[in-house]
């Protein structure tokens, strides 16, 4: 497979931002839970529950994937404790019930697969650019940028209110 860019410090935010975020980002309310691994391109992936419990993938992709390793660590932290609590013969708590509430924003993007059977089924991913939470202590930590397209709409904005 050919590489689409020779070198990777040829690699803007710009250029980054151009290729993850192909639609409109948003801005929702999602549960993080313990449940995640990297794709291919050493993405982090979390799984993540909507409104009644819809799973998704939210995933951290490029420049943003190294500030989701302290996510990473949370969630897996969490884990760990609610582990600790169980009292011996008792049943380990279920994932989904280990959660971190996350404001994100995204854009979301749709992944076709085909399985066994012949029969195709639609996956909704979310690619994050910002992200905030409470950390452990309860500190309130905010990640990420918004996606560059947007940033240079925003800047257009700003002076077009200037010159009004």
């Amino acid at each position: 497979m050919k590489k689409r860019i020779s070198n990777p410090a040829d690699i803007t935010p710009a250029y980054e931002d151009r290729g993850l975020f192909k639609k409109p980002s948003t801005e929702l309310a999602i549960d993080l839970i313990p449940k995640f691994g990297k794709n291919t391109r050493h993405d982090i992936i979390i799984k993540g529950l909507m409104q009644n419990d819809v799973e998704v993938d939210v995933i951290f992709a490029g420049r943003r994937k190294r500030h989701a390793e302290e996510l990473v660590t949370l969630l897996r932290r969490k884990w760990d404790e609610a582990n600790q609590i169980v009292i011996k013969g008792m049943k380990p708590p279920a994932r989904k019930r280990v959660r971190v509430p996350t404001r994100v924003q995204g854009s979301w993007r749709t992944r076709v697969i085909d399985d066994e059977q012949n029969l195709y089924i639609v996956e909704h991913q979310l690619l994050v650019a910002r992200w905030a939470y409470n950390s452990f202590d309860g500190e309130f930590r905010s990640f990420g940028e918004p996606p560059y397209v947007q940033q240079r709409f925003q800047e257009f904005l700003e002076k077009t209110k200037e010159r009004d």
